[in-house]
């Protein structure tokens, strides 16, 4: 399969993803982090669901794109869904460090940072397993 289709397979797989981990999953504790709006005004979700979706999708062609070019080169060999989630782990981890680092400074927004490592790991696997799988 083309790399572009696949990323945008991959796009749609990281936006359900992205949407039961901070819609589902983390949802005590980062209420201070919200901006809400004033009372008795509804939350319009539309235009933040549409900007997610948008950068989802981005990201599943970024991802596609560059897990195509270095396919050959990962320790798994021939493709496949353990090679995407291979690919995509490596990928991860400087977004590991970065937020569990950040968490060391900032005290109070520890919970976000750690809620931000395992979301994007959870992003980054589904994508990952989805482009393996797609791309031979």
């Amino acid at each position: 399969m083309s790399w572009w289709i696949a990323g945008l397979i991959a796009g749609v797989a990281t936006f359900l993803v992205d949407y039961v981990m901070w819609g589902k999953v983390f949802t005590k504790g980062l209420d201070a982090f919200a901006v809400m709006p004033a009372p008795g005004q509804p939350m319009n979700m539309g235009p933040m669901l549409m900007k997610s979706a948008l950068l989802c999708l981005l990201f599943g062609l970024f991802l596609a794109f560059v897990y195509a070019r270095f396919m050959g080169s990962l320790w798994v060999m021939g493709g496949g869904p353990l090679a995407g989630m291979e690919f995509a782990t490596v990928l991860w981890l400087p977004i590991c460090f970065q937020t569990v680092g950040g968490g060391v400074w900032y005290t109070k927004a520890r919970p976000l940072y750690n809620a931000t490592c395992w979301a994007w790991l959870a992003r980054m696997l589904a994508a990952g397993l989805v482009v393996g799988l797609l791309i031979k």
